[in-house]
């Protein structure tokens, strides 16, 4: 598969999306591509990613000081504890708004990295890399962030943060079930 790239143009921020096959492990030279310059890094996984996925990260970003969360990456879990969480690790590794975040998972590690991203020091630098074919084609796209409030319910605290960049890999879709491709083909239609 050939790899493209497509320019999106918001009046928050300008980013690029570059889809195709085995992308990750390149990462390094997409993000020098888009001259996007960060020391540190903070990967918040999805714990269903598999581990060579996140090896392949860890070998393209080796020229950076990597940290890493995972978390399961579930509704219950789209809420203020895992963005405290999230927060606590920028805030004890002494993050600046010059480092960067990167969210390796679907839709709801998406939403959840990027609206830490956009409150930590009034936003700091995120990449998304989204994982599931819902994810690819919706939630990575356009910048909405949101987390659950258990009583008021589902994305009801959120905002809108561009990211610097997002890698849709195909590689990604092979480890999907049928009910995730299906989801995915829905969300197209």
């Amino acid at each position: 598969m050939k790899i493209r790239k497509i320019r999106i143009n918001t009046k928050q921020k300008n980013y690029s999306i570059y889809f195709g096959n085995n992308l990750i492990q390149n990462l390094n030279k997409y993000i020098s591509r888009e001259n996007i310059f960060f020391h540190k890094c903070l990967v918040v996984i999805d714990n269903k990613v598999s581990k060579k996925f996140i090896y392949k990260i860890k070998n393209s970003l080796r020229n950076k000081k990597l940290y890493y969360l995972i978390f399961d990456a579930s509704e219950n879990n789209k809420n203020f504890n895992t963005i405290k969480n999230i927060l606590n690790m920028l805030l004890k590794n002494n993050f600046s708004r010059n480092d960067c975040v990167i969210s390796l998972g679907g839709g709801i590690t998406g939403d959840t990295t990027c609206f830490a991203a956009s409150i930590f020091k009034r936003g700091i630098k995120f990449i998304n890399i989204p994982t599931t074919l819902l994810a690819q084609v919706d939630a990575s796209i356009g910048g909405k962030s949101g987390v659950n409030e258990k009583k008021f319910g589902k994305n009801v605290i959120g905002t809108f943060y561009q990211p610097d960049l997002v890698i849709s890999d195909t590689s990604f879709l092979k480890s999907l079930g049928k009910k995730e491709i299906i989801c995915g083909y829905a969300e197209i239609l």
